[in-house]
């Protein structure tokens, strides 16, 4: 495990990883898992420290944009206006150090240990143009056979004016296969483990001015409509702690 681990300290520039100061046990866990790792405790914005309404006020944050995102036309949480600002603040981090790739975790990622031998070869497949490799992701990584009947009746409910994802992020739903251990990224879950380079992170910034994405639909929309040219590990090599009953530990979020 250790060895494999290495291989992402020679690769990438810099290893953030996400945490609030609250957070002492994520972290110590963190740091039990991950020990052979060369990183980083980024420390991003915290929802106590600031209030809904001064985001909303001082711009930071803009509900109408969110609203017009969301695929349910709901408005962002305090926990996920910190969460977007807080991973906008490490690409904005990345871009004033001068580096040219960097690999983001946050403070609940585990290393799946069947995955993990499996790290150079993934290094070695990354094509020139990744932007944005998602080493941990739910959601949409295989093709069912019901997608064709599924996609056809997203793009009714679009064009009837019932679904805010366009046509492009509808045929792109679901991963593409590229290489023996990646896939063309679809629109996929999580923020939990994943790589950018500056172009990345410059385009991303762009998108979250002010914010409004949550995080995960962020690199989702991203991907999908090839805003970002984005790829996935597959299978993830990265998960998300989680309890037994399958709700993520010590959310920070909510």
């Amino acid at each position: 495990m250790a060895i494999n681990l290495e291989f992402l300290n020679r690769y990438y520039d810099k290893i953030y990883v996400l945490s609030v100061a609250a957070a002492s046990s994520r972290r110590a866990l963190f740091a039990e898992q991950f020990s052979a790792l060369n990183y980083e405790f980024f420390y991003g914005a915290d929802k106590n420290h600031f209030s809904l309404e001064d985001a909303k006020n001082n711009g930071t944050y803009n509900h109408k944009l969110a609203v017009r995102h969301h695929r349910y036309s709901k408005e962002m949480k305090h926990g996920e206006i910190a969460c977007s600002w807080s991973h906008r603040m490490i690409y904005e981090d990345m871009l004033k150090s001068g580096y040219s790739r960097v690999l983001i975790f946050e403070d609940d990622a585990v290393p799946d240990p069947k995955q993990l031998y499996r790290i150079p070869e993934i290094l070695n497949e990354i094509p020139a143009d990744c932007e944005l490799l998602m080493w941990g992701w739910d959601k949409n990584g295989r093709t069912p056979f019901s997608s064709a009947l599924k996609k056809l009746f997203y793009h009714l409910q679009h064009n009837l004016g019932l679904l805010k994802w366009n046509h492009t992020v509808i045929r792109n739903l679901y991963a593409k296969p590229y290489s023996a251990h990646l896939k063309k990224a679809g629109f996929h879950d999580y923020t939990y483990a994943y790589a950018v380079n500056r172009s990345a992170a410059e385009k991303l910034i762009k998108m979250q001015t002010p914010l409004q994405y949550i995080a995960d639909n962020l690199l989702a929309h991203a991907a999908a409509t090839g805003v970002v040219s984005s790829y996935i590990t597959y299978p993830a090599v990265f998960l998300h702690d989680s309890l037994p009953d399958g709700t993520h530990r010590d959310s920070y979020i909510r």
